[in-house]
């Protein structure tokens, strides 16, 4: 039989462990609006320098995840013989961290180009408010992604809709139904050169890939609550 000092001190290491998740998570909000804040100010005249600013501060929330995680797993593996936590907790944080990452790459590839080019809008000013939208659904999706994929009594648990239905599926569809839209107007666009055209397509799917991205951390949630990953008595205790 386990003894209370046994007991309190697991379920110390498993509250500890939930909250810091929880931060985690906010972290990759955080990175959310960002990347959507990055995308106005690249859409704006004279936005180097706020492409910048913008560019420093994902990098900082990337490294404060990457610290995060870190310390998880080392918790995790100083704490593992006492059957506080299981490995499987620490599985998406992974796939959450390439996402965060592949908007690093983005909004530094914005601060890039505005410091090259140094000329007005990149983005036709007919296919602004489009971008925008598509931007907006686009972190909706991870969003919602986000709140869904909070651990849980059982851990892990499918990410599911929410009282609209709108869950990450519904955003990443919407989402591939607006690129494939813009990309259709950009190449029929002559008014542009070719390379410009192709350009412009290039940065619309480079923004919804975050989309498709999202969808598939919630569906590697999906497959591991279907398989009944374990990890979830640590965080049920911490409830």
């Amino acid at each position: 039989m386990e003894t209370q000092v046994r007991v309190a001190e697991r379920s110390a290491v498993s509250t500890s462990i939930a909250i810091t998740l929880d931060g985690y998570l906010d972290g990759v909000a955080d990175a959310s609006m960002i990347f959507r804040s990055a995308v106005d100010a690249y859409l704006r005249e004279g936005s180097e320098r706020a492409c910048w600013q913008l560019a420093r501060r994902i990098a900082d929330i990337v490294r404060t995840l990457d610290d995060m995680q870190q310390t998880l797993e080392m918790r995790h593996v100083a704490q593992s013989a006492r059957g506080a936590v299981g490995s499987a907790m620490f599985e998406p944080l992974t796939d959450l961290s390439r996402l965060v990452k592949d908007m690093k790459r983005q909004i530094t590839g914005f601060a890039i180009e505005c410091g090259f080019t140094r000329c007005g809008r990149r983005v036709p000013a007919p296919l602004v408010a489009d971008v925008q939208e598509l931007t907006d659904e686009v972190c909706a999706a991870i969003d919602a992604l986000v709140e869904a994929s909070r651990p849980g009594p059982q851990g892990w648990q499918q990410p599911a809709a929410d009282a609209d239905g709108r869950g990450v599926g519904w955003h990443e569809a919407r989402a591939d139904r607006l690129s494939t839209a813009l990309v259709r107007r950009i190449l029929a666009d002559e008014a542009l050169e070719v390379k410009a055209r192709l350009l412009l397509a290039q940065f619309v799917e480079e923004i919804d890939r975050l989309a498709d991205q999202a969808e598939g951390v919630a569906g590697a949630l999906q497959t591991r609550s279907m398989g009944g990953s374990g990890g979830g008595a640590a965080v049920a205790q911490a409830h």
